[in-house]
């Protein structure tokens, strides 16, 4: 395996956080289908990276996940994670990659917040040892896309108290640096703005 493809793996299922929120009405169950994302998402072509192990599955806790990496003609590859959790779990709250990165050995380098489409995505630069990556992160709150693990949270509330949903996604790619900073960041952003129209139709 490349040293860039390593990193993508470890970094795909390094952490994530489960999703919850206050309890719903019963009649108001979503589900979704994560696998209906196309492999051809405009100009970049995806495949499934390896399965989570039955552990980590346990652990994560989501309803539904999704493991790819997806290319387009620079090569650089894009590990892209979704992570759907359609019901409220007790005890269970959203856990940021930024928390939990640390303690998988990714150091984070610096962090930012930056404009996708219409909300914001968390922007990280991780090294562990030698091997660097740049991380985006968001969470899908009913059609928002939201950088903020606070803020996320209290949209979960008002939508469990109005909508009767509770249900959410957390979005991950991972890009590693081969050649400079700027290169990985503009690769991510460049994935980011293409799938999205695509995410918006995997849960109703």
């Amino acid at each position: 395996m490349s040293p860039a493809r390593a990193v993508t793996v470890l970094l795909l299922v390094a952490c994530t956080g489960a999703l919850a929120g206050a309890a719903r009405r019963p009649d108001a169950a979503v589900h979704a289908d994560l696998a209906a994302l196309p492999y051809q998402v405009d100009a970049w072509s995806g495949r499934d990276a390896s399965a989570l192990d039955a552990e980590t599955v346990r652990i994560l806790a989501a309803d539904a996940y999704l493991n790819r990496s997806y290319t387009d003609a620079s090569r650089i590859p894009v590990g892209l994670y979704v992570a759907y959790y359609g019901q409220p779990k007790p005890g269970v709250s959203i856990h940021s990659p930024l928390h939990c990165l640390p303690g998988t050995g990714w150091e984070p380098l610096d962090v930012t917040t930056m404009a996708i489409g219409t909300g914001e995505a968390r922007r990280l630069i991780v090294r562990k040892n030698r091997d660097r990556a740049v991380v985006l992160y968001w969470y899908a709150i009913h059609g928002r896309v939201l950088a903020s693990e606070a803020i996320s949270k209290a949209w979960l509330l008002h939508d469990s108290i109005r909508l009767g949903r509770s249900d959410a996604a957390l979005v991950r790619l991972v890009v590693p640096v081969t050649g400079t900073v700027e290169a990985a960041e503009g690769q991510a952003l460049a994935f980011a703005r293409d799938v999205l129209p695509y995410l918006s139709h995997l849960w109703s």
